[in-house]
């Protein structure tokens, strides 16, 4: 089912209780690019992995997010399943939300393309989102704008010359507007001063007979002009006025509030190759990732504490033979076929996919698609085990060796994160970082190494690179043979590793240090203009204490005010 800012409110309503009686969720993203620096190498560790991920792809947008909801009947041994594809995009509702920006990747935003993606649709009536940051700032601001309001205190602001012929116009239509049968009167146009001097002209000329209010009308500020009602009318149209803005604030939260949901519910999630898509879900709907990797994985398990991928469960033992490739279509044909099978799947009318027409990346059909490969992955598993139960479930015990884990691209031997425990630690002995003249070519290294059984050459920059040895048995010849020369330096993987490691923990000292020193250079000039410090030469102004002061304090305070006044704001209404 397509889901869009027209009819997302409507669907929202839906999952309520579907996301309750699912047995699992799966997931999939598309994305506006893929990754902006610089490429993870084959012997980074998933720490590093990480960073680079962080870094390079989070500027990006997630604009597409499929959900698919899987639900088993126990009585009739059948899952049916309904499958959602939401466009996603933060198009600001008004003023007070964040205008965003975000990178494109050409060959990402072609193969979309390619795929028939409708970014017409995406860009006029994509479901926008806030994050809980954001979500909060807005509610807290409006909060204020309330407390502004009811506190009614402001001070009297001289009107300039410039602005009194306006302000009199203005004056004159809405004593016009009084004498009149007429609803309300809009005044199109106003800047922020301005608007502020007319709610202070309509307070102090009509006391209790008007109410002024600031409205946005085709993305412009205008004002609104309306007669006072009877006490009672006034709180009806004062609870209005506060549901309309909370109804704002769910259109503006958008597809956070789905994501919250998706959390709440605790469900098993699902997805093929998930790393990227659940860092762009916290990112987007959540909170920035965190620079440390240890924090993000205690982020991500408190978020979605039973997540599932089938690469990870392709990879695995039991079916590395059966299982040729894990691109996604290719493993759904795999499947399809014996020794697998995909069992009959109960489509919910006007909210499902089928696999007879394909809609290959649309992330609604892909997280489908997901689904039915976990399915067919997790019944064969049964089969394995001679289990009596002809559909294994995903709370099953069999598929606890795979919970928890997502894969890692690139890396060549760290199959997987552990969200819940230690990540695999493969020996790297046989890796060595080297430096060589900037003239070197591949041919170069590779004669190096070549009395040793050659290696596997992961370029990291043009005067050095990590070489990991295709014979593992010869690491100690290298070291013993290579380890003295002067062209080229050759440092074992987990030396050079641990010298990373110290630059990072060095850095870390320095910008404590420095943030450190900052604060006591706070302190000094706090100091200094307390009259503790000084200077021998100075004018005896900066210093000054007692009354001379107390006036300068009252007059900075006084052009901040002014300032404060002029700001192009809605807090005056």
């Amino acid at each position: 089912m397509e889901v869009t800012s027209s009819n997302f409110q409507d669907v929202l309503c839906e999952l309520e209780n579907v996301l309750k009686d699912a047995t699992f969720l799966s997931i999939d993203g598309e994305f506006t690019g893929l990754n902006s620096g610089p490429d993870a190498g084959p012997f980074d560790t998933p720490a590093q992995y990480y960073g680079k991920l962080r870094a390079g792809s989070m500027d990006f947008l997630l604009v597409q997010f499929g959900l698919s909801v899987f639900t088993y009947n126990s009585q009739t041994n059948k899952y049916s399943q309904r499958s959602y594809n939401f466009y996603v995009f933060p198009k600001p509702l008004n003023r007070q939300i964040p205008d965003s920006r975000f990178m494109c990747q050409a060959s990402s935003i072609a193969f979309l393309a390619n795929q028939d993606f409708d970014f017409n649709k995406l860009f006029k009536y994509g479901i926008p989102y806030l994050s809980a940051n954001e979500e909060e700032k807005l509610v807290k601001r409006l909060e204020e704008k309330q407390k502004l309001k009811e506190e009614n205190n402001q001070d009297i602001i001289p009107i300039p010359d410039n602005d009194k012929p306006q302000i009199e116009e203005i004056c004159s239509r809405i004593e016009n507007f009084l004498a009149s049968d007429a609803k309300e009167l809009t005044i199109d146009r106003c800047n922020g001063f301005m608007r502020r001097l007319v709610y202070q002209e309509a307070r102090v000329r009509w006391p209790n007979k008007v109410k002024v209010e600031s409205k946005i009308e085709n993305t412009w500020n205008c004002l609104l002009v309306q007669r006072v009602g009877t006490k009672e009318e006034e709180e009806e149209r004062e609870n209005e006025k506060r549901e309309k803005e909370k109804l704002e604030i769910k259109q503006a939260v958008g597809l956070s509030n789905l994501l919250k949901k998706i959390v709440e519910s605790e469900k098993i999630i699902v997805g093929h190759n998930m790393l990227l898509d659940l860092c762009h879900i916290i990112h987007q709907f959540f909170t920035p990732l965190p620079s440390n990797y240890s924090d993000f994985k205690t982020l991500i398990h408190g978020l979605f504490p039973s997540l599932l991928d089938t690469k990870v469960i392709c990879q695995s033992q039991q079916f590395k033979e059966l299982v040729s490739s894990s691109n996604l279509n290719i493993l759904l044909e795999i499947v399809s076929k014996p020794p697998f099978s995909i069992p009959d799947i109960e489509p919910v009318e006007g909210r499902s996919y089928s696999i007879s027409t394909e809609k290959s990346h649309e992330a609604g059909y892909d997280a489908y698609i997901t689904g039915l490969c976990f399915i067919a992955l997790s019944n064969y598993l049964g089969i394995l085990q001679n289990s009596e139960n002809a559909t294994v479930l995903p709370n099953s015990p069999l598929l606890n060796p795979f919970l928890n884990k997502l894969p890692i691209a690139r890396l060549k031997d760290f199959p997987y994160v552990n969200l819940v425990g230690k990540d695999p630690n493969p020996s790297r002995e046989h890796v060595f970082y080297i430096t060589f003249p900037k003239e070197w070519k591949h041919a170069d290294i590779s004669q190096l190494f070549s009395p040793f059984g050659g290696g596997y050459v992961s370029w990291l920059s043009d005067t050095s690179a990590y070489i990991g040895l295709y014979r593992r048995d010869q690491a100690s010849a290298v070291m013993a043979n290579l380890s003295k020369g002067t062209v080229c330096k050759i440092q074992k993987y987990a030396q050079h590793q641990a010298t990373l490691q110290a630059d990072v923990s060095s850095e870390d000292r320095k910008r404590k240090l420095s943030s450190s020193e900052n604060v006591d250079a706070k302190d000094d000039e706090k100091s200094t203009a307390n009259g503790v410090k000084a200077p021998e030469n100075d004018d005896e102004w900066q210093v000054a204490t007692g009354k001379r002061r107390k006036k300068r304090k009252e007059q900075a305070a006084a052009v901040v005010a002014d300032k404060k006044a002029f700001e192009e704001n809605d807090a005056w209404n």
